[in-house]
């Protein structure tokens, strides 16, 4: 009896990590659930660590982004020029500033703030792409259930993206790009449905 009981625990879990396993799917559906995740309209508090990046390497970032509209703001970085930095797009036009200091751009410029605006932008350009490969799987992280979806492309670059199953949002990237590793963790999220008034405008 206790034999047969062990071999239906062992079946059971067998089971259990073929359900759980990466599964192959078709390229066009996952890159299109990665696009739909990444740019939906959100309020998110990101941890990023890039040790090649273009400037300042690890920090912590709040951005929130809205149909083409977006902000980040600089929280913590190990480059001190970096902390207060903030970086408005209106869906027109961007302003740079240091939210500390009381002198507000007079006209707009780029829209770079690296290296927050680096990564998005690669993200962007890698979620808009049509993978050679793709594959996802049901994971668990903090808060709760995650859908897990890898795009590999040709060249041998790949996102990995985690997506929260309660509000459908990214919560996690492992971005591949010529061989260097970017890891984008959300200590908080949401979604943003009703923007505060002047979220998106230079206050003067």
């Amino acid at each position: 009896m206790f034999l047969k009981i062990l071999i239906l625990l062992n079946c059971l879990i067998f089971g259990l990590k073929r359900c759980l396993a990466p599964t192959p799917v078709d390229a066009q559906i996952a890159q299109a659930a990665a696009a739909r995740s990444w740019y939906a309209n959100q309020h998110v508090v990101w941890e990023l660590e890039w040790p090649a990046a273009p400037a300042g390497g690890s920090l912590t970032m709040e951005t929130w982004r809205f149909q083409d509209r977006y902000r980040f703001e600089i929280l913590e970085s190990a480059a001190a020029a970096l902390v207060g930095e903030t970086l408005i797009f209106d869906g027109q036009n961007a302003w740079r500033y240091n939210r500390f200091e009381a002198k507000l751009p007079l006209t707009p410029s780029a829209p770079v703030l690296s290296p927050a605006s680096d990564i998005f932008m690669i993200i962007n350009k890698l979620v808009d792409a049509l993978p050679q490969t793709a594959a996802q799987e049901l994971v668990r992280l903090q808060p709760g259930p995650t859908q897990k979806i890898t795009l590999t492309f040709e060249n041998g670059d790949s996102l990995t993206l985690w997506r929260d199953e309660a509000t459908g949002l990214p919560v996690r990237f492992l971005v591949i790009i010529n061989e260097e590793q970017v890891i984008l963790q959300a200590r908080s999220f949401e979604l943003l449905t009703h923007p505060p008034p002047g979220l998106f405008e230079l206050s003067r």
